[in-house]
């Protein structure tokens, strides 16, 4: 359900979520954080379960919403896990995985250290669980409490939903090569100092004035960034995506997420249509033979919604056409920086990439 505002969740739809006892994952855009607190007190004084964040935007079937809630009754949820980097006691062994096959996880995007956060959940879990989620946060990039569960607001951490839900995972971005590569000569988590043993904004400032029409200037350089993200080399996929967002004061490229040190980067550029035939190919590969999908899922990146603009409509009808015909409802949000694993592998954290999953019993 969407509501503008908590004064939309009346008594009456109270009532409603309290003959439920199912988990409500709630999903607040960062326009109306200042809801949450006393949404979060409302629940609460009506014996409700939830958990949720706050997010750049929230998407329910084809239409991203800038302000407003989405409240979403999630069957099957057998624990929700919170963790804090503050609290290395919070990363305690979760007894009783058995039954557990999906989880979604919902982080602070400006978590201290975001590798080292995904790697203490994973290592927690068995590697037959698929994961899904994605950053919470705020566009201004300042680190504030933008995660909750019932025990109220908080930052650099994590909430787990164990969920005994199968479901199939799709992750793609779409993002083709512009130049490179390039080797991540010197870094420091989320910031690049150098590329090929070089300033890294001078080698990344060079190449895109030397092959496009944008120049930068002293104000404009998220817009450019935007269309040129870095592309971190990953045997047998696609490019993981990192978004650089800023030039801090000694002139190094701030990026959302870290990079590898040594790590070989392409910058890469898109066109809108291929990112939406991306969207395509992500709720195909959800796609399960059942017609017991009755949630796809979406974690968007927030610069992809930027980039497309008014086509980002687009790029959400491309993924509901995909499940035409099946009762397959679209929910999710904009992140700053995606998260999936299927079972196969350690848990990934991207940039500029969907992804979404389908939800079956």
């Amino acid at each position: 359900m969407y509501f503008k505002n908590i004064a939309e969740i009346t008594q009456d739809k109270i009532d409603n979520l309290k003959k439920s006892e199912n988990y409500l994952l709630v999903f607040i855009a960062e326009k109306s954080a200042s809801d949450a607190t006393p949404l979060i007190d409302l629940f609460n004084s009506n014996g409700i379960k939830f958990f949720g964040g706050i997010y750049p935007t929230i998407i329910h079937d084809t239409v991203n919403y800038h302000d407003g809630m989405l409240v979403i009754e999630v069957p099957y949820v057998k624990d929700v896990v919170k963790f804090s980097m503050k609290d290395e006691a919070s990363f305690k062994e979760i007894k009783n995985l058995e039954g557990i096959n999906t989880a979604i996880l919902l982080i602070d995007a400006m978590v201290s250290e975001t590798d080292l956060l995904l790697k203490k959940v994973y290592g927690l879990l068995n590697n037959q669980i698929n994961i899904v989620g994605g950053g919470a946060g705020f566009m201004s990039f300042e680190q504030q409490p933008c995660i909750f569960t019932q025990d109220g607001m908080f930052d650099d951490g994590a909430i787990l939903a164990l969920m005994s839900n199968k479901s199939k995972i799709g992750v793609k971005h779409g993002w083709e090569v512009f130049a490179g590569p390039f080797i991540a000569t010197s870094t420091e988590k989320n910031i690049i100092k150098e590329l090929n043993w070089r300033p890294a904004f001078e080698v990344y400032q060079e190449v895109i004035e030397a092959n496009s029409d944008n120049k930068f200037t002293e104000n404009n350089f998220i817009d450019i960034a935007k269309i040129f993200p870095f592309g971190i080399y990953k045997e047998g996929a696609e490019f993981v995506v990192r978004d650089p967002i800023a030039i801090n004061d000694a002139g190094e490229i701030v990026c959302i997420s870290e990079v590898p040190e040594n790590s070989t980067l392409q910058i890469l550029t898109g066109d809108p249509e291929k990112l939406i035939l991306a969207a395509r190919d992500v709720a195909t590969q959800t796609l399960h033979n059942d017609d017991d999908v009755n949630c796809l899922m979406v974690f968007d990146c927030i610069t992809r919604v930027m980039y497309l603009d008014n086509q980002f409509e687009d790029e959400l009808k491309a993924m509901r056409d995909v499940h035409a015909g099946r009762p397959c409802k679209i929910r999710g949000v904009s992140t700053l920086g995606e998260i999936a694993s299927s079972g196969m592998g350690f848990v990934d954290f991207y940039n500029k990439t969907i992804v979404a999953s389908s939800l079956y019993n």
